[in-house]
């Protein structure tokens, strides 16, 4: 594809690095035999992973040969006048690992359809190295720590770090360091968020994130995507509306259902944390109410995803209910870990963590989900905030929008599809995610009685 500046069409993309470099030595350009690039990234995922499909007229699989121990350099762009490390797809400077040799067809004579997946080189280090090591400082520092250690994950990629509070002293007992690294996010509290725990590690195709649910909703929204007519023509020019096109919704469904039970069972309204201080000898309970503490994280809208009615009966609210699920947990109040005489390290905190990571969690993946599909570009990555305006679907309404599928919503999951076949183009697949309201819910009790009598029958 030649070299643009500009975007003429919605979902245009340039493949402007495609290369395997073999055990052999050997560099093959792969660029005019691409058919597909699939790339997936999800923030619940360490790594980043991807399929690429090509036509082999030359028998690269043989010839190279392609055996699952290649790197893959690839570059993929929007075209744009500017380009940056945040608008492209860029790994010429960190190759991604080939693995594995997927379904390979014949096409003809001369051709064969070959599939290879690839992901990043740290998902390969990490498969292939343990941690058994004690760590002392921040969780944010023992994290960049393990990231960069020449003996696990020895990343040189970009790594957004959300700093965390209190000092630690860890110990991973022959740990995969992505096992480590999730064992730091169950313990870490921001800085800046309020102490919130809702840590997550993942990959984009920007670089590493370790980052609180807080942070990601902080975000100013990067686009605003609508329900419009795809492939637009602008009344002035006569031309394709290039700008209304990009942010168009192709195809939208409904992710997730209301679940009140299943959330109930899981912890997202109310809970309970047994802790046993086994350095005070002492039993302490905590409780979380999902309503009160409702303000003390940053969410993407302003109202909760229950409302506060109470119970005729009961006479509580979906939040009072905190007996559905009891963590049980054991501390040392800080004396884990003693230096020249002094306890200098915090405790584990998990009182402050388990319950309230456990309900914001869930909220995030339980919340108000869509998949929707819209031509692709190289500058949205899974973690970013975006705008999405869905059209009213009943006429005995005077809105004009859904306010449940419209307001501000959390990229949690981008499948880029890039296809060079009969028609070029770009479409990303996203699940994205809101874990609040902009209109708050009617907190008036639903009324009503039991009338029957118990009975029982004896058999």
């Amino acid at each position: 594809m030649s070299a643009q500046n500009s975007l003429q069409i919605a979902g245009e993309f340039q493949i402007e690095t495609c290369k395997i470099l073999t055990t052999s030595g050997m560099e093959f350009t792969i660029n005019n035999v691409v058919q597909s690039i699939t790339i997936f990234e999800n923030i619940f995922s360490e790594s980043i992973s991807g399929v690429i499909t090509i036509a082999d007229t030359t028998d690269l699989v043989n010839n190279g040969p392609i055996i699952g121990e290649e790197k893959l350099l690839l570059k993929l762009v929007t075209p744009q006048a500017n380009k940056t490390q945040e608008t492209t797809i860029d790994f010429t400077k960190t190759p991604l690992s080939l693995y594995k040799i997927g379904t390979q067809m014949g096409e003809g004579e001369k051709a064969a359809i070959v599939t290879l997946h690839f992901t990043s080189q740290e998902a390969f280090f990490n498969s292939t190295s343990l941690i058994s090591k004690s760590y002392t400082g921040k969780c944010s520092e023992i994290l960049k720590k393990i990231f960069r250690d020449d003996r696990y994950l020895r990343s040189t990629k970009k790594l957004n770090v959300e700093e965390t509070v209190g000092t630690k002293k860890i110990v991973f007992p022959n740990m995969k360091p992505f096992q480590a690294i999730k064992l730091l996010t169950r313990q870490s509290k921001s800085k800046n968020f309020n102490s919130s725990p809702s840590y997550l590690f993942y990959e984009t195709t920007k670089g590493f994130n370790y980052r609180t649910v807080d942070g990601m909703c902080s975000q100013q929204s990067k686009l605003s995507y609508a329900e419009t007519t795809p492939d637009a023509i602008d009344d002035r020019s006569g031309q394709k509306d290039v700008v209304n096109n990009l942010t168009s919704i192709s195809k939208y469904t409904v992710n997730t259902p209301r679940d009140i039970i299943g959330n109930s069972f899981h912890g997202m309204y109310g809970s309970k944390h047994t802790i046993h201080d086994l350095y005070n000898k002492s039993v302490s309970t905590r409780r979380y109410n999902y309503h009160k503490e409702f303000d003390k994280d940053t969410h993407l809208n302003s109202q909760p995803l229950a409302s506060q009615s109470v119970d005729a009966i009961t006479t509580k609210s979906i939040s009072d209910y905190q007996d559905t699920i009891n963590f049980v947990t054991t501390t040392s109040s800080g004396r884990g870990f003693e230096e020249n005489g002094n306890y200098s390290f915090g405790s584990d905190s998990l009182g402050q963590i388990i319950s309230r990571r456990q309900s914001r969690l869930r909220q995030l993946q339980n919340g108000i989900s869509l998949n929707i599909e819209v031509p692709g570009n190289t500058f949205l990555q899974a973690g970013d905030t975006i705008n999405i305006t869905i059209g009213a679907s009943s006429s005995v309404t005077d809105r004009k929008n859904d306010p449940n599928l419209s307001g501000k919503f959390l990229i949690t999951k981008i499948r880029h599809d890039f296809v060079e076949d009969k028609e070029t183009k770009h479409t990303m697949l996203m699940t994205v995610i809101k874990d609040s309201t902009i209109n708050q819910y009617p907190n008036a009790s639903v009324s009503y009685e039991n009338k029957s009598k118990p009975e029982e029958i004896v058999l």
